[in-house]
């Protein structure tokens, strides 16, 4: 079989590719080549599958992952936000109505719902459940997974007094995050996370390992089987003891409400009487596993924190 190759205009050597180091010979690069030479090849048909077939393959090493990494990584970013606005970020976020290449707002709504689809969630019980994991063994999944940032990895690393400094710096940044221009990310709120370091301070650390809530190691789960569970606000694990804290419209507050009222902001066809249905069914599957639970009004702590602290630490045995 002849063998395939295109020949260089300038000099007629023949090669599979004529090179830029060959170009370069002649004083010239490939866009040079191309306008003296309209129409003429710089690659055979084959070198180019060739090409095509192994584009790329170095760097999905994870020699070539990490040095990628590394070279993008926090403000080395073209696009980290020091150096570009909102709306320049926005324009290049698929996920954002404000991307460019979308056609029309459908094709947005299409890419959105096809993606979710394929996304889960490993820092979530149910997650692990789904796997096929008991809920002992997706309990054990969930806590591996959720141990990246943890207090004791920080006092691990830096030493007791940095490590801690460390440790709360970030919470407080997380915190503040989630709340970014006013509006909750999470399915919980600030102040409650606020009134949880709270109490956390008088826990030894030894004992601080086993305290459970959102912005610390996630909430804790109770699984009840055929996808029913329940996530508590602040658990303390080996005192089972747990403090919910509710705020008064998403709990529908009894001292404000009646049951036939629609209170939640966002659930508006459910009433106060369904509300109160669930969150007993939750206190019962707490209670079956042998746990206690302090409730906390949102209004309660909001005009009364000394006193609401004081009375987390005497129920908590602080």
């Amino acid at each position: 079989m002849e063998e395939e190759f295109v020949i260089c205009k300038v000099c007629g050597f023949k090669s599979q590719r004529i090179y830029g180091r060959h170009l370069k010979s002649h004083g010239l690069t490939s866009e040079d080549y191309k306008k003296l030479y309209p129409g003429e090849p710089l690659y055979t048909e084959s070198d180019i599958k060739n090409v095509t077939i192994n584009s790329g393959k170095h760097m999905k090493t994870e020699k070539y992952k990490r040095m990628f990494s590394e070279k993008i990584k926090g403000e080395k970013n073209p696009n980290h936000k020091s150096k570009t606005t909102l709306e320049q970020r926005q324009s290049i976020s698929p996920f954002s109505d404000k991307f460019k290449n979308y056609s029309s707002v459908e094709e947005r709504d299409n890419f959105i719902k096809e993606v979710s689809g394929k996304r889960s969630n490993s820092t979530k019980l149910e997650y692990w459940i789904n796997k096929g994991f008991s809920e002992e063994d997706a309990n054990k999944q969930l806590t591996k997974r959720q141990t990246t940032f943890t207090l004791d990895i920080c006092i691990e690393k830096y030493g007791e007094e940095k490590g801690k400094e460390i440790y709360y710096n970030r919470q407080q940044r997380w915190q503040k995050s989630l709340t970014e221009n006013g509006n909750l990310k999470c399915g919980f709120s600030k102040i409650s996370q606020t009134l949880f370091y709270s109490i956390l301070q008088f826990y030894n650390f030894e004992d601080m390992k086993k305290i459970y809530f959102a912005t610390k190691n996630q909430e804790y789960f109770i699984c009840k089987g055929k996808g029913e569970f329940y996530q508590y606000d602040f658990v303390d694990l080996p005192n089972k003891k747990i403090i919910e804290y509710n705020g008064d419209e998403y709990h529908a507050n009894p001292k404000i409400y009646e049951a036939t009222d629609y209170p939640h902001p966002f659930r508006k066809n459910i009433t106060a009487q369904e509300i109160w249905d669930k969150d007993v069914r939750k206190r019962l599957a707490a209670e079956e596993n042998g746990f206690e639970i302090l409730t906390i009004w949102d209004s309660e702590y909001r005009r009364y924190k000394d006193e609401i602290l004081e009375k987390c630490k005497k129920y908590l045995n602080l």
